[in-house]
C-alpha cells in the first residue's frame, strides 16, 4: 500500500490545523494512481481540486472523479493518438505533406511512399483508409488484360486510325489516339474499345448533319421572296446554305452581305434601322412645347448626347433625349416638388426655381 504523501500527513502539535479526512482522503487515492494533488482545502466531493498527472500536465478534476474512478489525462491521451497515428503513417511509408497532426477529426495533406498526393481525415487513417493513388492503381492491374493493346490497336485501325502508345495501363488509362484525318487526342482505352473516336470528326459530322436539315432546295426563291417583303433584292445566283452569307440592297440603296437564317427572322438593313433611330432638333422642341416647356439647345446629335431643357416653371436642367422620348420623364426638379410634402421644401423649390 502507498504510503501517504509527506504533504498529507497530520502536522505536529502547535502547528496549522490538520486537514480534512477527506482530502486526506482524496491525496493518497491520487497518490496511488501516480497523480498529485495540488490542493490543500476541502470543499465536498463535487468541487474541483487542481491535480498534476504523472507526465506533469496540470488539470482539474471533480474529487468523486478521482475518488471512486479512474481519471484520464486528456493531454497524455493526445499525446499517445498523436503519437500512434505518426507511427501509423511512418509504418506505411508515408508523411505529412504539410502542418502538424493536431487531431483525429482535421483533414491533412499527406503522400505516400510511390510519390501520390492526397488529403483524407485522420480518423480515417488512423481507420486504416490510405492512398486512393496507389489503390487505384491496384485495381487496374488487377483488371489488366493481356490483350489490352492489342485491343487498343485493332479499334484505332477499324476507324481508320491509330493507337501511338507502346504501352498500357489497364482501361481506365489515357492513351493518345491519330484518326485518319490526323486530329490527334487522348481518351480513355474502355471508351475507344466501346466505339467512341476522334472528337474533332465528331463536331464536323454534327456541322453537317445541322447544315444538311437548314439546307432548302428552294432557299434562294425563299431568299429573294424575303428581300421583297422589305422592299429590296437579293443579289445573290446561287444558295449554299442556311448559315452563308449573301448579298442584298435595300430600297434606299444601301448594300450589305448577311446570312440567310438572319434574314428569315426578319433582320434587314442596318443602316435604315439607324436612319429610323435618328431625330431632328425641331423634334426636340416639339417634344419640350409638349410639356409645357422648351429644349434650349441648337443642335442634336443623337439620342445619348444630353441637351439643355427648361420646363414652364424656369427650371433648367440638361438629360438625353432617350430619358423623354422612351421613358417620358420630364423635369426633375417639378417632380421632386411634386413628390414632397413638406412645405418648407416646397417653398424652397418654387423660390429658387
Amino acid at each position: 500500500m502507498n504510503a501517504v504523501p509527506e504533504y498529507a500527513r497530520r502536522p505536529e502539535v502547535g502547528a496549522a490545523a490538520p486537514m480534512s479526512p477527506s482530502l486526506v482522503k482524496l491525496i493518497r487515492r491520487a497518490s496511488e494512481l501516480g497523480w498529485r494533488c495540488l490542493a490543500r482545502t476541502w470543499n465536498g466531493y463535487h468541487a474541483r481540486y487542481a491535480f498534476e498527472c504523472p507526465n506533469g500536465h496540470l488539470q482539474e478534476r471533480q474529487a468523486v472523479a478521482v475518488t471512486y474512478g479512474i481519471p484520464v489525462c486528456r493531454h497524455c491521451e493526445a499525446d499517445a493518438i498523436r503519437d500512434r497515428w505518426m507511427a501509423t503513417l511512418a509504418r506505411r511509408g508515408g508523411e505529412l505533406v504539410e502542418g502538424t497532426f493536431t487531431g483525429l477529426e482535421k483533414r491533412y495533406r499527406l503522400r505516400c511512399a510511390k510519390g501520390h498526393e492526397w488529403e483524407a481525415q485522420g480518423g480515417k487513417i488512423a481507420g486504416g483508409y490510405w492512398c486512393p493513388g496507389c489503390r487505384n492503381e491496384r485495381m487496374a492491374r488487377r483488371h489488366l488484360r493481356a490483350d489490352g493493346l492489342e485491343r487498343l490497336q485493332v479499334a484505332a485501325r477499324e476507324k481508320g486510325g491509330r493507337c501511338l502508345t507502346t504501352e498500357y495501363t489497364g482501361g481506365s488509362g489515357y492513351y493518345p489516339f491519330e484518326c485518319a484525318l490526323g486530329h490527334r487526342w487522348s481518351a480513355q482505352g474502355a471508351e475507344i474499345v466501346r466505339g467512341q473516336w476522334c472528337p474533332g470528326c465528331k463536331k464536323k459530322v454534327i456541322g453537317a448533319k445541322t447544315g444538311a436539315r437548314q439546307f432548302y432546295r428552294d432557299g434562294l426563291q425563299r431568299l429573294q421572296e424575303a428581300a421583297r417583303q422589305h422592299g429590296g433584292t437579293c443579289l445573290a445566283t446561287t444558295y449554299t446554305g442556311a448559315k452563308s452569307h449573301y448579298p442584298f440592297r435595300c430600297a434606299h440603296g444601301h448594300g450589305w452581305e448577311a446570312r440567310a437564317n438572319q434574314v428569315w427572322y426578319g433582320k434587314w438593313c442596318r443602316e435604315c434601322y439607324w436612319d429610323s433611330l435618328k431625330h431632328s432638333i425641331q423634334e426636340m422642341q416639339a417634344l419640350a412645347r409638349s410639356h409645357g416647356g422648351e429644349c434650349v439647345s441648337s443642335e442634336y446629335v443623337d439620342t445619348r448626347t444630353k441637351l439643355q431643357w427648361r420646363c414652364e416653371r424656369g427650371h433648367a436642367w440638361s438629360t438625353r433625349p432617350a430619358v423623354i422620348i422612351r421613358g417620358g420623364g420630364w423635369c426633375p426638379l417639378c417632380a421632386n416638388l411634386e413628390r414632397s410634402k413638406k412645405r418648407g421644401k416646397r417653398l424652397k423649390y418654387d423660390f429658387e426655381g
